[in-house]
């Protein structure tokens, strides 16, 4: 049986994002706080009409395509590819490229804020006698094996 694991992260207020510019900034609203807004949305309601004087509880979210779990296309490093052609940007890098094997890397030893390098994985694979697996493509809808 297949597994699929989901290696993405939340995108939360103050996450750590490199570079440190490209950091999320939720600006979170409760109903309180949009009560006059949503009761203009309604031309002459007043914020006594709405049920117990609330409205839309909204946040607004200012991010980069950098923040949390991303990957960058083609297309963020260049205008071109593949000698001279149209780079790709995110919506055409083809899906079955996201799905493949995976190994459990356990790095709890490194310290907070570590910058893990390849020599890293390379002795962590050494350590636990993995060796990487060749990448397959899937067509057709049919699942890599």
């Amino acid at each position: 049986m297949r597994k699929i694991i989901d290696l993405s992260i939340s995108v939360e207020n103050n996450l750590p994002s490199d570079p440190p510019k490209q950091i999320p900034q939720i600006v979170y609203n409760n109903h309180k706080d949009t009560a006059e807004e949503m009761a203009k949305f309604f031309g002459n309601a007043t914020v006594d009409d709405l049920p117990g004087g609330n409205g839309w509880a909204i946040e607004y979210v200012t991010l980069s395509t950098h923040t949390g779990t991303h990957i960058d296309a083609p297309y963020h490093f260049y205008p071109t590819m593949n000698r001279g052609e149209r780079a790709w940007t995110i919506d055409e890098v083809p899906l079955d490229w996201f799905f493949g094997h995976g190994v459990i890397v356990d790095f709890r030893d490194k310290p907070d804020g570590y910058k893990v390098m390849s020599k890293d994985f390379i002795e962590y694979f050494e350590k636990i006698d993995y060796k990487i697996k060749k990448r397959r493509y899937c067509f057709n809808n049919d699942w890599c094996t």
